[in-house]
């Protein structure tokens, strides 16, 4: 992981972490938001593009997430390598993703998180040319290579970083940490999860969202954000969000009063929207094509 001040991979603050999962949303993710819910833990869903049109259950984790008062931010929409692409590919993995999640949650992220951290000068120009914050980690749980050892070996080892890096060797009157999981291996949900949740409130630090971890909005404008709101309430109402310059206008989020973002827009490059120009449309499809090849590896 490059240490590069344009890489966020601290809190700004002491006493917090910020818990972070990457690659869904996954089939385990009903049971994650419960726990987090049991323990009252807000996280951070650096999601993927692919995993959201993948299937409908899917897409409708993003709304759940958001009602249990969750960031949700980009993981990109095929996980593949951004150094190995042209600067319009990458741009496409971030506007695919972002349209998808606009579509199905409200929201267009202003975080996001290069798969296995590579960003180099070049994402990271492009990056910060869309405003968004480049979010790494500073601990892992590793839990990606444990996948084929039993599930409490696998858990055992995926604690290792976590109990050395923070529970052992660190204070909370001066350190922070953006802290790795991934939602998508049952054993990390099932077993893991609570572990690092017990063992750092343990240990004296406050979970918190990206957001309140960095300072800076979670959402990009023509975001609505629905409200928080008890597990209980009915909250299958849709309510369309108002049409923004840039932004398409047609997704369903949560009722109640709603939260638009200031932050910088992202502006759509599959729009699909009537009224869209010819010359979008051209560079639209251009860009498409220039990333075929690019992107067709899939996820790592």
């Amino acid at each position: 992981m490059p240490d590069d001040p344009a890489k966020i991979d601290t809190c700004t603050k002491p006493g917090v972490v910020a818990l972070t999962f990457d690659d869904g949303p996954g089939m385990y993710n009903d049971q994650l938001l419960a726990l987090l819910a049991k323990k009252n833990v807000k996280a951070t869903f650096f999601v993927l593009g692919s995993m959201i049109a993948a299937n409908a259950q899917q897409a409708g984790a993003l709304k759940k997430i958001l009602a249990g008062g969750h960031q949700l931010a980009s993981h990109t929409y095929s996980h593949g390598n951004l150094d190995a692409m042209t600067e319009d590919a990458m741009k496409l993995e971030i506007s695919k993703t972002s349209d998808i999640m606009f579509q199905n949650a409200g929201v267009r992220p202003a975080y996001m998180r290069a798969p296995e951290g590579r960003c180099g000068a070049v994402c990271t120009k492009v990056m910060e040319g869309l405003g968004l914050v480049i979010s790494h980690w500073n601990v892992d749980t590793n839990d990606w290579r444990f996948t084929s050892l039993a599930p409490a070996a696998a858990a055992d080892k995926s604690m290792e970083e976590i109990n050395k890096v923070i529970i052992q060797d660190s204070n909370p009157a001066t350190d922070s940490f953006i802290l790795l999981e991934h939602e998508i291996h049952k054993f990390s949900v099932d077993l893991v999860a609570e572990r690092v949740i017990d063992a750092v409130t343990a240990k004296g630090y406050k979970f918190v969202t990206m957001e309140e971890c960095v300072g800076k909005p979670s959402y990009l404008t023509g975001s609505v954000v629905p409200p928080v709101v008890p597990p209980t309430t009915n909250t299958t109402g849709p309510v369309v969000p108002p049409t923004t310059s840039g932004v398409p206008s047609g997704s369903a989020t949560t009722g109640g009063p709603q939260k638009t973002s200031t932050a910088p827009v992202v502006p759509s490059i599959t729009t699909g929207n009537k009224g869209a120009n010819s010359a979008g449309l051209v560079r639209a499809g251009a860009w498409a094509m220039g990333v075929a090849a690019a992107v067709g590896f899939a996820m790592l």
